[in-house]
């Protein structure tokens, strides 16, 4: 098993392409805000040495009456935070903001059992 103490840097550096990221922001964000990956838009940008993120797509809702259910406004604030630090733990990249514009909420639907 290896430790950190015996750990051995090695010489290079390690690239990541932009689609590579853009493809790994978009299933994070997809995650985050509970719908497929086809239906998220990203766009990425420089944000003073930090990366930016603009995120537009729905965002899956549990249903009105649930207990529980947490306003959207609410729901948006922590998919912001919980995108941000993904990208920064699985992509290694530095995020200075990160936008969310909801383009419309998908509602679950509550199934009967007959």
């Amino acid at each position: 098993m290896t430790t950190p103490d015996s750990l051995v840097e090695v010489a290079g550096r390690v690239s990541v392409t932009s689609r590579a990221l853009e493809r790994t922001i978009t299933a994070i964000s997809a995650a985050r805000l509970g719908v497929s990956a086809g239906e998220i838009k990203i766009r990425l940008s420089d944000d003073s040495g930090l990366l930016s993120v603009a995120v537009s797509g729905p965002v899956r809702l549990s249903p009105l009456a649930s207990e529980g259910n947490e306003s959207l406004p609410a729901k948006i604030r922590a998919a912001r935070s919980e995108i941000r630090d993904d990208v920064t733990r699985i992509a290694g990249a530095h995020v200075g903001t990160v936008g969310v514009t909801i383009t419309r909420a998908l509602v679950l639907e509550k199934r009967r059992v007959e």
